[in-house]
């Protein structure tokens, strides 16, 4: 499961559950919290010293890119890539959470190279 670091524990999880419709499924006060939806889990833990200097990423590789899109889009969730049928056979979006962790979207679309040429 991905981990990324949050500053605010009670901002992260007001993001993941409110705009993208995660819920958090373990709690460990205000230091780390599991958040999930649809078979997908992330794992939140507190920098303690209140920054996110190691900004992290994340890359979800699913079916129903479109209407989970829509469904970010309806909640006001800015993208930072829009979504898109790359060349290399991936449609994809991505968003930033508060924190600045980034969340990459993709499904598989047409014919892909595995040897990505």
């Amino acid at each position: 499961m991905p981990g990324l670091g949050v500053a605010d524990m009670a901002r992260a999880i007001d993001f993941y559950e409110g705009k993208l419709g995660f819920r958090v499924t373990f709690r460990n006060g205000a230091v780390f919290a599991i958040v999930g939806r649809d078979g997908i889990e992330i794992s939140l833990g507190l920098d303690r010293a209140g920054t996110t200097d190691s900004r992290g990423a994340c890359y979800f590789k699913l079916e129903g890119i479109d209407v989970l899109h829509g469904e970010f889009l309806a909640h006001g969730v800015a993208m930072t890539h829009p979504l898109r049928t790359e060349s290399y056979g991936m449609r994809e979006f991505m968003i930033n959470d508060p924190d600045g962790n980034t969340l990459n979207f993709g499904e598989a679309v047409g014919n892909q190279d595995p040897a990505g040429g």
